[in-house]
C-alpha cells in the first residue's frame, strides 16, 4: 500500500489561492481602519490643542493672541506651555518626540525640510521659523482660524469692512465658529468668496489667507475641525464653506470640490 507523503500540485495552488483571496479582502479592511485610527488621534490633537487655547485665553483677558509677524512667536510657540512643555516655545526641534507631535496629525508621514517658512501638504508638515523666532524651527500640519486673532502683525485698520470680521474676545465669540483644522499653513483667513481649489487639495493656489489652506484631502475627502466650544468633527471639504468662520460670514451650501 502505497502513502502520500506533502501536498499535490493542485492542493498547493488551491490553498495559494485561498490565501490571496483573504488577502484581497482583509488588506483593503486593514487600511480602512488604519486610517480611522488615524483620524481619531488627530481629533485628539485637535481637542488637546483647543483645550490648551481655553486656558491660554483664560490668562490672558479671554483674546486669543495676535497674529505674530517677523521675530515674534506664534500660537504653537504660546500655547505649549498649556499643553506641558515648556521647551517648545525656544527650541521647538527639542520637543519634536513630545509637544510637537500633537501639532503634528498622524496621517502626515513626511517632515517639512526645514526652510524657514515652508507650506505643507495633505502628507507634509509645515515648517514655520520666521525672523529666528527660538533656536529652532517649529512643523505642524494645523491651521489656526485667524478671524479669532484679534490684534497683531495683520490685523487691518478699523476704516477696513474687514475689520469687523474679527472676533475681539474669546468668550464673545458663538461656540460653532471653527478654531483649528487640518491644513497645510499656520493660519488662514478663509471667506465665503473663496472659490475651490481648481486640481489639488495639496496647496492653496497662491491664494493668501484662502479657504485653500483647509482644504486639504488628509482624512480622504474630509478633514477635522475643533471649535470653540471645544468640541470637535470631520467636516467634508464641500462643508468648509458652510462654517461660520467670522462675524457676518454668510455660509454658502453650493461648492463643489473636483476630485
Amino acid at each position: 500500500m502505497n502513502r502520500r507523503y506533502g501536498f499535490t500540485l493542485i492542493e498547493l495552488l488551491v490553498v495559494i489561492a485561498i490565501i490571496a483571496l483573504l488577502l484581497a479582502i482583509l488588506l483593503p479592511a486593514l487600511g480602512r481602519v488604519r486610517e480611522q485610527t488615524k483620524k481619531v488621534v488627530c481629533s485628539s490633537q485637535l481637542r488637546q490643542q483647543t483645550l490648551a487655547m481655553v486656558c491660554y485665553t483664560e490668562n490672558y483677558d479671554g483674546k486669543v493672541m495676535g497674529v505674530g509677524g517677523p521675530s515674534n512667536p506664534y500660537w504653537f510657540h504660546l500655547i505649549a506651555p498649556f499643553i506641558g512643555d515648556k521647551r517648545y516655545e525656544k527650541d521647538p526641534q527639542a520637543a519634536f518626540e513630545g509637544i510637537m507631535q500633537v501639532i503634528i496629525c498622524p496621517s502626515v508621514t513626511e517632515r517639512a525640510d526645514g526652510e524657514s517658512l515652508q507650506r505643507g501638504t495633505a502628507t507634509r508638515s509645515w515648517a514655520f521659523w520666521w525672523g529666528g523666532v527660538g533656536e529652532s524651527y517649529a512643523e505642524g500640519s494645523y491651521t489656526i482660524n485667524s478671524w479669532l486673532q484679534p490684534a497683531g502683525y495683520y490685523q487691518v485698520e478699523t476704516s477696513n469692512p474687514e475689520h469687523g470680521r474679527y472676533y475681539q474676545s474669546f468668550s464673545d465669540t458663538r461656540p460653532d465658529v471653527p478654531l483649528f483644522g487640518d491644513g497645510m499653513w499656520v493660519d488662514a483667513w478663509p471667506r465665503s468668496t473663496d472659490p475651490p481649489p481648481s486640481n489639488s487639495f495639496d496647496g492653496d493656489n497662491g491664494q493668501i489667507a484662502s479657504m485653500h489652506r483647509f482644504c486639504i484631502a488628509r482624512h480622504r475627502r474630509a478633514i477635522n475641525l475643533s471649535y470653540v466650544d471645544t468640541h470637535i468633527a470631520a467636516v467634508e471639504l464641500e462643508d468648509l464653506w458652510s462654517q461660520y468662520w467670522h462675524r457676518g460670514y454668510e455660509p454658502r451650501y453650493d461648492v463643489v470640490v473636483p476630485d
